[in-house]
């Protein structure tokens, strides 16, 4: 293969053997479902190969995980769907279950906390804490990656969820 098809198909095939696994991981967590998640990822993959102009995606890798986490959530979606046409109409009688605006406010205001926490921690401790729960690195994979030993990604761990902590208990302004 020569060209910009013959290249592309180079990245995505360097992307399947270097990410397939944490994309399988990520989409396994996310959907609740590993069996799936091998399938879901390989979508993942194909979606990206069949992009007209991929040549110009400056972060494929980026890319991959937004279209993997698109695709987790299109597979969530289609099972509620599934869920709900198998139990048949809802009963009257039944209190709804979803969540009122009250918890839903306090959720999103709890998530824009957290997001700030994670924003205010010092770069390589964010690093360390995104690698491991976000993307589930274990700690000897993060070090490779970071030049750093696994005891100092522990020191980072810790540092990361103590400072979170400190900054959830803040009382918000009132």
């Amino acid at each position: 293969m020569t060209g910009p098809v013959g290249t592309w198909a180079r990245k995505i095939a360097e992307l399947f053997d270097s990410h397939r696994l944490r994309v399988e991981r990520v989409i396994a967590r996310r959907t609740g479902d590993p069996q799936s998640a091998g399938d879901l990822a390989q979508d993942a993959f194909l979606r990206l190969a069949r992009l007209p102009d991929g040549e110009a995606v400056q972060n494929p890798a980026g890319l991959l995980f937004v279209v993997a986490d698109r695709i987790a959530l299109d597979h969530c979606r289609a099972a509620k769907r599934q869920r709900l046409r198998e139990a048949g109409p809802p009963d009257d009688q039944l209190p709804a279950t979803d969540p009122t605006a009250d918890a839903v406010m306090e959720r999103n205001e709890t998530m824009a906390r957290l997001r700030g926490a994670i924003d205010a921690l010092p770069p390589k401790t964010r690093d360390v804490f995104l690698l491991y729960h976000v993307e589930g690195l274990p700690y000897r994979a993060i070090g490779e990656r970071l030049g750093i030993s696994p005891r100092t990604v522990e020191y980072h761990l810790r540092a990361a969820l103590e400072q979170c902590r400190t900054h959830m208990k803040r009382r918000l302004p009132r």
